[in-house]
């Protein structure tokens, strides 16, 4: 059989928006969960709403669920995984356009929101599974065995698969227009960042003072990327 390449039916420079704010700490730096919860709730107001959170833990989802709570009150439905049923939260997400959603896991992937019910997606950390869990520790020890690299080898081409599908959660037609916003800054400043980046669709990018690339949601979602 002869492999085929076929191109995307979709004009990602046209339709969508990577905006990437660098004056962020590291995941491993004091204040990166505060600022994080900051330009979260700084985007879904610049969005009004349409948003969905790509959580990497429950715990993430609880703590920027409660904050949003606290910010927004009443003033967008706020929705997070776990409070019900995955195809009850989405029916309820559908019911607002101005609804914001708060996931992990499932919610990565397999989830079609088409038009402007869905214009903003927020990726707070790189998909990185938990080195600790049993699992993975099980499949670490068996990949050094093999004289592997298990970073290389597996967390890293795992943790790019969920990446993607966490930015296909935006597009999903033709007519679609947003932002998906990545607030982990080793996507640009480790050397595995640019593996990342090259696994997406040639998408213009909003890079610098999250202040600036906040400016840019209203304009990218209303079709005025450029």
């Amino acid at each position: 059989v002869t492999p085929r390449r076929f191109d995307s039916p979709f004009d990602y420079r046209a339709q969508a928006l990577l905006g990437i704010p660098r004056d962020i700490p590291a995941p491993n730096e004091p204040g990166f969960d505060e600022r994080v919860a900051t330009i979260t709730m700084d985007a879904i107001r610049a969005s009004n709403g349409g948003a969905f959170v790509l959580c990497t833990s429950y715990a993430m989802i609880d703590s920027l669920h409660s904050k949003a709570l606290m910010a927004f009150g009443d003033e967008f439905p706020i929705l997070k995984q776990g409070q019900m049923s995955r195809n009850r939260l989405l029916d309820r997400y559908k019911e607002d356009r101005r609804s914001v959603l708060f996931g992990t896991d499932s919610f990565w992937e397999g989830i079609d929101v088409k038009g402007d019910q869905l214009r903003l997606v927020i990726i707070p950390r790189l998909p990185f599974r938990v080195p600790t869990e049993p699992v993975q520790q099980a499949r670490f020890e068996r990949l050094e065995a093999m004289g592997l690299d298990p970073f290389r080898s597996y967390s890293l081409p795992q943790a790019v698969l969920r990446f993607r599908q966490g930015f296909g959660r935006l597009i999903r037609t033709q007519r679609d227009r947003g932002v998906v916003l990545v607030l982990d800054r080793r996507v640009t400043n480790q050397w595995y960042g640019r593996v990342f980046l090259a696994s997406l669709p040639n998408v213009l990018r909003a890079q610098g003072p999250a202040r600036a690339v906040l400016m840019r949601i209203p304009g990218a979602i209303n079709n005025a990327i450029h």
